[in-house]
């Protein structure tokens, strides 16, 4: 006698099997879903800081001088800039970064006018606040102005005069370190 049907016994091993394969695809879907929103979120957050960071670049790049103040709390410095590069549109900028300690809030003080911490209130309407990052721990900027000169010797053929006008070329230079919610990131500026 031939058997053309499945008995019954084989339809529930067969259901039982692609209910297992379908709850472990289940199970991989939510975990991969799982995946994304976290890799989007760290995505978020370094597009945000690259985006801090062009911007303290390109203040710093088209700036005519540049001051570091160090303050009482050691997690935190001042930076000052004379710069040509506005958020506001305006011709000529000076600009601030500085930490909030109260709120831990990174500010970019924007003014037409040079600005001197605390600002006056003579000056307030004249200066533009921008909240740049939160949960700020760390914002130190460590200077470097390092003369174009090398304790290298002489290359054949190079004269000592070339060596004399190189070290008259003054350079400024600035490593950047900022900590936001534990997530550490240095910047060179040169």
């Amino acid at each position: 006698m031939s058997r053309r049907s499945f008995t019954l016994i084989e339809l529930m091993v067969s259901i039982v099997l692609t209910v297992i394969v379908v709850f472990f695809l289940y199970k991989a879907l939510t975990m991969q879903e799982k995946a994304n929103k976290s890799l989007q979120k760290k995505s978020k957050i370094i597009t945000k800081s690259n985006k801090l960071f062009e911007l303290l670049y390109r203040d710093f790049k088209e700036s005519n001088s540049s001051k570091v103040v160090n303050t009482f709390n050691k997690d935190y410095n001042i930076f000052f800039l004379a710069t040509t590069n506005s958020l506001h549109e305006l011709p000529f900028a000076y600009v601030v970064y500085y930490i909030n300690a109260k709120d831990k809030t990174l500010v970019r003080l924007e003014s037409s006018l040079p600005l001197r911490l605390p600002i006056s209130l003579e000056k307030m309407p004249f200066v533009f606040a921008d909240v740049l990052a939160k949960n700020v721990e760390k914002f130190r900027v460590f200077s470097a102005n390092v003369a174009g000169k090398s304790d290298r010797e002489l290359l054949p053929g190079e004269s000592p005069r070339k060596k004399q006008k190189i070290q008259n070329i003054q350079k400024s230079s600035y490593l950047v370190y900022l900590s936001i919610s534990l997530q550490n990131n240095v910047l060179e500026l040169k």
